[in-house]
């Protein structure tokens, strides 16, 4: 699918269209194999393909930007290097807490894999882990909630591209928000200077139940 080329363009169309300030914009190099290939022993069934293609084409990704009269609002996109989604010890009082281990083993907070890291306060997430097929995308505010986002691993790639990494733009896919906030306010940004964007078109009719907390 050429993903370090269509991040690249992702980051010349942000350079590109007035309005927009890149605050920060790496792609790191391609992922060696043998990482690659020990990170997916590790995850299992869980691994969705297109991770291998990703990360057959690079490392890491850290592009954050503002809008220009949105009070520093905008978009960021972190996906971590391969080694650190899977690393479950490594999330300890990040994603999970011991405390949930010793009060319910199985708790789903235990079960998540960081693969964008958009802000401190909220992550999309691979769940469940490990599982007995491909993990799905989930968006996970830290420690608080999990709400399942209907999307596979390929199809977030995919969306996360279109929306340009806006802030929260994940929120869109658990169902329509009760009231307008900053997040809606910045969606609006964005896709009036994208409007392949569409944000009304990734909000399914019925809210989608969450898996943990809401």
């Amino acid at each position: 699918m050429h993903w370090r080329s269509r991040f690249e363009a992702l980051v010349d169309e942000l350079d590109s269209t007035p309005g927009i300030r890149i605050v920060r914009a790496e792609i790191g190099p391609p992922t060696s194999p043998h990482v690659l290939a020990a990170a997916r022993e590790v995850a299992g069934a869980a691994w969705p393909a297109e991770m291998t293609e990703l990360y057959a084409e690079l490392s890491q990704v850290a592009i954050t930007y503002e809008v220009a009269g949105s009070g520093g609002n905008g978009g960021a996109i972190h996906i971590p290097v391969v080694t650190d989604v899977w690393d479950h010890a490594g999330h300890e009082d990040e994603l999970w807490f011991d405390w949930l281990v010793d009060e319910e083993p199985a708790h789903p907070f235990t079960r998540i894999r960081p693969i964008d890291r958009f802000t401190e306060e909220a992550y999309a997430v691979l769940y469940p882990v490990p599982a007995d097929g491909p993990a799905m995308v989930c968006l996970h505010v830290c420690g608080e909630t999990l709400w399942p986002t209907g999307l596979t691993y390929a199809a977030w790639l995919e969306l996360l591209l279109r929306a340009r990494g806006a802030a929260y733009w994940l929120s869109l896919t658990t169902g329509p928000r009760p009231r307008r906030t900053w997040v809606d306010e910045n969606l609006d940004r964005v896709a009036a200077l994208f409007p392949s964007f569409a944000p009304a078109a990734l909000v399914p009719v019925r809210p989608r139940p969450a898996i943990f907390g809401g």
